[in-house]
């Protein structure tokens, strides 16, 4: 088997709480031809400080003032010299065979362009809350599968980089589903495969930004479908992320949007359906947490 460099980009914004732990689970991988890319984005916190604990295989770089996550992005992938690139957010860790099973897949087939796995859903104290993927996990050709909602975890995914570039990279304007817009773009051109095993833990807490920006992260997920069309199975899927903007102004306390939202694309039957499912989830977790 080869040996090719792994570039594995971090972008960070006051992300220090778990930040140790992250960079240390690239540190316990068994494959170790790898460098970080370390991306801060005018973090007020000790973000920088604990990436510069470690040692060289971190490479540092900064903005003074905060920018768009699609540019800061887009920045660091720019700088890595691997030939593939892998993603950590800095509250998720990875499982120490992530980056030689990955690997391994990419060298048995050239026509893949990305490869991604099941992640363990935890919180903030590392109690497990389950499985990310718990049906089924798209292989292949899945970008209609993908159409309808974002199955991929971040943490999880690895790109061959010249296709993640071929594709159009990351979208610089974007500030919270950036990487919908990319694995979208790859998954049109470039099979898919997947680990079936755990592959990383992805960690949910209050300071997630998809917590923060709930309303922004569906609006970008609409453009990004929009940018295929014109395209049947991009008309037919619209509406499943339209009910998730409902469900998010529902959140937000916005009542009218949400009403109006469902009413102007008809989605009525489709909401009360995603209510009880998350209501199901929601009561599992709590049950859980107890």
């Amino acid at each position: 088997m080869e040996n090719p460099l792994i570039s594995v980009q971090i972008n960070c914004h006051n992300g220090g709480q778990f930040l140790h732990k992250a960079i240390s689970s690239v540190y316990l991988q068994t494959y170790k031809n790898w460098e970080i890319i370390f991306w801060d984005n005018a973090s007020s916190d000790q973000s920088v400080k604990i990436a510069r604990s470690f040692d060289q295989k971190v490479k540092i770089f900064s903005n003074k003032e905060k920018k768009n996550l699609g540019e800061v992005r887009d920045l660091a992938s720019r700088k890595a010299k691997g030939k593939y690139l892998t993603f950590l957010d800095c509250d998720d860790e990875w499982l120490p065979l992530k980056l030689e099973e990955q690997v391994k897949l990419f060298q048995s087939n050239s026509k893949l362009g990305l490869v991604y796995g099941v992640a363990n859903i935890i919180n903030e104290k590392d109690k497990d809350l389950g499985l990310s993927n718990i049906k089924k996990i798209p292989k292949g050709n899945v970008f209609e599968d993908l159409l309808k909602e974002n199955f991929i975890i971040f943490s999880s995914a690895m790109v061959e980089k010249k296709k993640f570039f071929n594709s159009g990279g990351f979208p610089k304007k974007f500030r919270d589903s950036t990487d919908y817009w990319t694995f979208l773009k790859i998954a049109q051109k470039f099979e898919i495969d997947a680990l079936d095993e755990v592959c990383c833990k992805c960690r949910v807490h209050q300071n997630n930004l998809s917590n923060k920006q709930r309303i922004i992260s569906v609006e970008e997920s609409i453009l990004t479908l929009k940018s295929f069309l014109p395209n049947k199975s991009v008309e037919k899927n619209l509406k499943y992320h339209y009910v998730s903007l409902a469900i998010a102004f529902l959140k937000e306390r916005k009542y009218y949007s949400s009403i109006i939202t469902l009413m102007r694309y008809k989605l009525w039957f489709l909401f009360a359906i995603r209510v009880y499912y998350f209501s199901i989830k929601f009561i599992k977790i709590k049950l859980l947490k107890n």
